[in-house]
């Protein structure tokens, strides 16, 4: 039961902001007086407060317990959640966000810190599968939840963060305390040598989430321009996604082994092919096949990011890591509409579509750059060999 309690926290954190997202068109609606960006920031507000919170909790795992921290964490979470429904104007509802962001930024890295403190190996790898799986299935239910209590009424959708009551109760049964761990003489030459790989791993994770939130922050409004149904459609929708992102996550291990190297490169492609979809064929088959082939390349870049952060782990401390590179993960999410709306207007032009369509060429050209960077790389190799 230790292992369902640990996992239970990442039902909650990534698709945390996005679990209302089959609502925002009833939602921008309900505000007609405001701009409809400020609609958009309903979902990405959240990581504003994420990213500071996130960096003060690997600061403060060393100074207090990791259950006194998860527990202000999930009152956060379900206060300024669930409270969301409440708001009378989008001021206040972007508030409420902003607390439930607070709550995020306490438990993404406590969830990640305690698999890598716990678990080495192939294992540690299966299990960050396995947490990646809990993030989507969480989507999964959050929204297809969300999407059917948007139709009786969009305040109605913001119930399904009260998921968190549930999870309080299992950290309380399930999951050991712990104390904190005092600083040896060398975690600061540890932290030096770690902090280039957190960077890039951070820079990694901050391009997926700005490509990847993409979808959850238009696909209801772009079903609902194209006239492919409303907000039921759309929580079906992104949880096909989701639930594709899940069943990736329970057999990430397997492809990790598979592909090893190469992983990278497949994902991108996959990617490059579900934003062309979306962009080139508004159908509501070719809709799902597109967000399939977005959930499987986003259930195994989560755990392969990840992995590789917690790869480089202090000694001392393991949410250390974890909390730089979660930072990087919600400003992604954050930045996700300013820069792809802004990028896609001076480039392929306005509209989801033509955002849908730069992400595409952009995956595109970094598969293509990572396979050359990788082919040179053999065929020196060769040379060196020969």
């Amino acid at each position: 039961m230790t292992k369902i309690a640990i996992l239970s926290l990442s039902l909650l954190t990534i698709m945390s902001g996005a679990a209302v997202a089959p609502a925002i068109a009833d939602i921008v609606a309900a505000f007609p007086d405001s701009p409809a960006i400020l609609g958009k920031l309903v979902l990405s507000t959240p990581a504003l407060a994420i990213i500071p919170v996130s960096l003060i909790t690997g600061f403060l795992s060393n100074k207090i317990s990791r259950k006194t921290l998860i527990y202000t964490g999930l009152i956060l979470y379900t206060f300024g959640g669930a409270g969301g429904g409440f708001a009378d104007s989008i001021t206040v509802l972007l508030a409420m966000r902003f607390i439930l962001g607070a709550g995020v930024g306490i438990l993404m890295p406590i969830s990640m810190g305690i698999i890598a403190d716990i678990y080495s190996g192939d294992e540690k790898i299966q299990t960050m599968g396995f947490a990646g799986a809990a993030n989507n299935l969480g989507g999964v239910t959050a929204t297809i939840l969300s999407g059917f209590l948007a139709a009786y009424h969009w305040r109605a959708s913001f119930g399904v963060y009260l998921l968190g009551i549930i999870v309080l109760i299992l950290v309380a049964l399930y999951i050991p305390d712990n104390k904190p761990k005092s600083k040896d003489s060398g975690s600061d030459k540890i932290k030096i040598k770690n902090s280039a790989g957190y960077l890039m791993w951070g820079i990694a994770i901050f391009l997926l989430m700005v490509v990847f939130y993409t979808i959850p922050i238009n696909i209801s409004l772009y079903i609902s321009q194209k006239g492919l149904g409303g907000s039921e459609i759309s929580g079906i929708a992104i949880s096909v996604m989701n639930g594709t992102a899940f069943i990736t996550g329970l057999v990430f291990g397997k492809i990790n082994k598979l592909l090893k190297r190469w992983l990278p490169i497949v994902l991108l492609t996959v990617f490059s092919i579900s934003f062309y979809l979306l962009a080139s064929y508004p159908m509501l088959p070719v809709v799902t096949i597109a967000l399939m082939a977005g959930g499987f390349s986003m259930g195994a870049f989560v755990p392969f990011i990840m992995n590789g952060v917690t790869s480089l782990k202090n000694e001392t401390n393991s949410a250390a890591g974890t909390s730089v590179v979660s930072s990087f993960l919600y400003a992604g999410q954050f930045a996700s509409p300013l820069i792809t709306d802004r990028a896609a207007l001076l480039t392929t032009g306005n509209g989801i579509s033509n955002i849908f369509l730069l992400v595409s060429i952009s995956m595109a050209g970094l598969a293509v750059i990572l396979i050359i960077h990788f082919a040179s790389g053999l065929f020196f190799n060769i040379r060196r060999t020969a």
